[in-house]
């Protein structure tokens, strides 16, 4: 009996001890990057590692941005964007890494993604303030050098080539999930378990889970009613990203046209409020809404499929209220109607 004490008190001594166990707290920094807001949320008990780990993944965004911009002159892609056409560019190994996975996505999507629409964009000026309908022949002049079929790729030689002079390549419809992969990989290199990271708040990441909760909640916004979310989606080491036309059109004659283009028709896409698609990888879900968001559903649900971990949905026809709110059937769990919801 006596040593069955001392052994209950020795165990008490120590526990006593020991230092208690530190309750980590959110830190949170905001930067402006991308033409957009960086923010980072991180859980961690270490308030000067945690503010470390998220200027480091900020940086990493903007470092990804100075390689991707097509608005900087200095940027790689626009250097490759100059001289594609003209010779064969022999690119770094991330920025042929990253027209690689965009062929991957175009080939994978049918051509709904398609990374070089940037002329019809730019034609109908929505890189201005004030879009509009351009005449048919400007039209025909942009689509002319529109289509990732035109860019060749060599992987002996790490160079890229454009076949139709004037074409380019526009990173801004996967461009920023790829930044968002690169801060998820410094962060968790850094030691970071829980974090949310975002991109202007159109694509997301989430490491892991609050530590009050089994996911990371968030409210997938309707445009038809802005107080409220038209669903709520859990992610847990996954990204989100959403798509929308219903603060970016143009209005001609009564007839609405959206910004987000049909590649293989290079007409702006009717018919569609609003996609968020769950996958992955940031990289993915921003790229896959493009594409949900001109397919049919048939093909949305050949090209997720139930066992790889895509979840679609989307609001279909105009933004009001008699939208349509279609989700793929396995989705469920991702999407789901209250804040409560498992």
């Amino acid at each position: 009996m006596r040593a069955v004490l001392v052994a209950a008190f020795t165990c008490l001594a120590a526990a006593m001890a020991a230092p208690a166990q530190e309750v980590p707290s959110l830190h949170r920094q905001v930067r402006k990057v991308m033409g957009t807001f960086g923010e980072i949320q991180v859980y961690h008990a270490d308030a000067q590692l945690a503010g470390q780990a998220i200027a480091g993944a900020l940086d990493e965004m903007q470092r990804v941005d100075r390689l991707l911009s097509n608005y900087d002159p200095g940027s790689e892609l626009s250097a490759m964007n100059r001289g594609a056409a003209r010779s064969p560019f022999r690119a770094s190994d991330e920025l042929f890494g990253f027209v690689q996975r965009c062929h991957e996505y175009f080939t994978a999507t049918q051509g709904a993604f398609d990374p070089t629409v940037g002329p019809l964009v730019r034609a109908w000026g929505f890189f201005t303030p004030r879009p509009a309908k351009p005449p048919d022949a400007a039209i025909a002049a942009a689509k002319a050098v529109s289509g990732f079929a035109g860019v060749r790729l060599d992987r002996s030689a790490r160079t890229i080539s454009y076949a139709v002079p004037g074409l380019e390549l526009d990173p801004g419809g996967i461009g920023k999930g790829y930044a968002v992969d690169m801060a998820v990989g410094l962060l968790r290199r850094a030691g970071i378990s829980s974090a949310l990271v975002s991109a202007g708040g159109s694509t997301l990441y989430a490491i892991g889970h609050p530590p009050d909760r089994p996911a990371w909640t968030l409210g997938i916004g309707d445009p038809s009613d802005r107080e409220r979310p038209v669903r709520i989606v859990h992610l847990r080491d996954a990204s989100v990203s959403t798509s929308g036309v219903s603060e970016k059109f143009v209005v001609v004659d009564g007839h609405r046209y959206s910004h987000i283009f049909d590649p293989r028709s290079g007409d702006p896409v009717e018919g569609m409020c609003q996609v968020s698609v769950v996958a992955g990888t940031a990289t993915e879900s921003d790229a896959l809404t493009k594409a949900a968001f001109i397919l049919s559903r048939d093909e949305v649900l050949r090209l997720a499929g139930p066992g790889r971990r895509i979840h679609v949905l989307r609001m279909e026809g105009a933004c009001g209220p008699a939208r349509i709110v279609w989700t793929t059937p396995w989705s469920a769990e991702v999407f789901t109607n209250t804040p409560d919801a498992p």
